[in-house]
């Protein structure tokens, strides 16, 4: 610690130094040959005067300039850039510390290419770009780095002050069930883009889907379509992934109970092109690599009978519009619409899962949501983003009872895609619970719940 605080001595000390150098220099360049021109009266002054002239990056008119002095003009103009760039920063300073009176600001970290889409979907007043210093006493932290141990480590280094703040952190590979902190939002972004795809583009009737690619992006294009496309209890979904499922299949165990609806996995990534046309739907989602996605969708355009339009996911979603048009293939997933602010901090739909519980809680107990565990709250979520789906079939005319029973069916396959089981007794932490039942077998008492649940989101 001691040889710390000598090191930054020595950097200030040599930092000044750099800044006044140049001045002294020009003073012994100048004065020997002021102090001998007999039309100066003042020489001391004028060489006061033109040592400080070097900042400017001028030197005295009808002087020799020598090597030393040319040295000098250079390193003063430098130090001149460097004092207003320092200026300037404490500016920035000033109006960043004038925008942290307002509750809404928010300090974006990170040096992923989506933390610039953010920082341009907020506005100028309630925005701080954070770079190498931790800005205090912000409403709100984002923390998006390239990597998630990057966005763990920005957390824990600067835990002390983040500890009681709201922080957003992207992470891709680390499940967001494992943060239990609830001032901590976990995001992703093909989390986002997989829920907002099914938003925009959902299915109205029975579909036989393919997905083509399955690295994070397809992954949760399965998930959230198993938990948004529920239409009707005998509803039969086909889900055709295509790509290497044997690791996932392994994490998630419970696939098997997402009946009536189907998931059939080509492990080796071959589809024939001639078989797509049986498709209602097909999803090319590789992972990041545009290219690829561009070269499959350009395969099955030239060599599929389609009678239909494919989803591809697109971050830079114009080049592919340029080149093909969009009446073939829609893009999902276009960076800059999936990392604005409106989609990253989700106020809508967690505002509605808070609501949600609240109403859960005040009629029959439980626990309140500031305290709720990371499963439970993301459990509110899932039921806040079928609400789309809901609101859908509720102007369809569809009973209440009905959409009840596709609310429980929702609720199920939450479950099940985080490996819990059925069992007598409800044990958390077995991940054993006595409502994971056909809805027709729950208790009257449970159904009235879910019933209720459904008339309160009305």
């Amino acid at each position: 610690m001691h040889m710390k605080k000598i090191s930054e001595i020595i950097l200030k000390f040599l930092s000044i130094l750099y800044k006044i150098l140049p001045f002294f220099i020009g003073m012994y360049c100048y004065y020997p040959v002021f102090i001998n021109q007999e039309e100066r009266i003042y020489p001391f002054l004028d060489c006061l005067y033109a040592s400080i002239k070097l900042y400017s990056g001028s030197t005295e008119s009808g002087i020799a300039v020598g090597g030393l002095l040319q040295l000098a003009r250079f390193m003063a103009l430098a130090a001149t850039l460097s004092i207003v760039i320092n200026l300037l920063n404490k500016v920035n300073d000033v109006i960043n510390g004038m925008k942290l009176f307002n509750p809404n600001v928010t300090v974006v970290y990170g040096d992923s290419g989506y933390a610039e889409y953010i920082v341009e979907s907020l506005s100028p007043g309630v925005r701080i770009r954070g770079e190498d210093k931790f800005i205090k006493s912000a409403a709100r932290y984002l923390l998006m780095f390239s990597s998630d141990t990057e966005n763990l480590e920005f957390y824990n280094k600067y835990y002390e002050s983040l500890k009681d703040k709201n922080v957003y952190i992207m992470l891709e590979d680390i499940a967001r069930q494992n943060i239990e902190n609830p001032r901590i939002t976990v995001f992703s972004i093909a989390e986002n883009c997989a829920r907002q795809y099914w938003k925009d583009y959902p299915a109205v009737r029975n579909e036989k889907i393919a997905i083509i690619g399955f690295e994070n992006i397809g992954k949760n294009i399965l998930l959230y379509g198993l938990q948004m496309n529920l239409l009707d209890p005998e509803q039969h979904f086909e889900y055709h992934v295509y790509g290497d499922g044997k690791q996932f299949r392994r994490e998630h165990t419970e696939l098997d109970r997402m009946t009536p609806d189907e998931i059939i996995f080509h492990d080796d990534g071959v589809y024939e092109l001639s078989e797509m046309s049986d498709f209602d739907r097909i999803i090319i989602c590789g992972g990041r690599d545009e290219n690829q996605n561009i070269a499959i969708a350009s395969k099955l355009l030239v060599g599929a009978p389609l009678h239909h339009q494919i989803y591809i996911y697109a971050p830079n979603g114009d080049i592919i519009t340029n080149l093909f048009g969009n009446d073939r293939l829609i893009c999902f997933g276009i960076a800059r619409q999936t990392a604005s602010a409106d989609i990253i901090f989700n106020e809508k739909t967690m505002e509605d899962a808070r609501r949600q519980h609240e109403f859960y809680y005040k009629q029959y107990g439980g626990t309140p949501w500031e305290k709720l565990d990371s499963f439970k709250r993301y459990s509110n979520v899932s039921s806040s983003d079928y609400m789309y789906t809901i609101k859908r079939l509720l102007k369809e005319g569809v009973a209440e009872e009905k959409i009840a029973e596709l609310e429980h069916i929702r609720w199920c396959r939450y479950h099940y895609i985080h490996n819990w089981k059925y069992g007598p007794e409800t044990d958390s932490a077995k991940r054993i619970h006595n409502c994971l039942l056909p809805f027709s077998q729950l208790s009257e008492e449970e159904k009235r719940k879910d019933i209720e649940a459904v008339k309160s989101k009305m």
